[in-house]
């Protein structure tokens, strides 16, 4: 699945997540983490709401393409 628009592609990775059970979350609009890092992403197991990717060095450390990898592998 490769769609163009940005938020396009972030809204059928989001329900395809919410269909396998994890919720995504966008870096915030007005954090300091996206002046120093940019945007990022997490995904959270909505049962556990624990983080399963996105924190490795900082919170909502993964990259729209690797959600999406994860999405298609979950």
């Amino acid at each position: 699945m490769r769609l163009n628009n940005l938020s396009t592609r972030e809204s059928a990775i989001r329900r395809s997540l919410q269909k396998q059970g994890y919720s995504l979350h966008k870096t915030p609009a007005r954090s300091k983490e996206r002046e120093w890092y940019g945007v990022g992403y997490m995904v959270v197991d909505a049962d556990r709401n624990t983080v399963v990717l996105g924190a490795h060095n900082h919170p909502h450390s993964a990259t729209l393409d690797e959600v999406e990898a994860f999405a298609a592998a979950a």
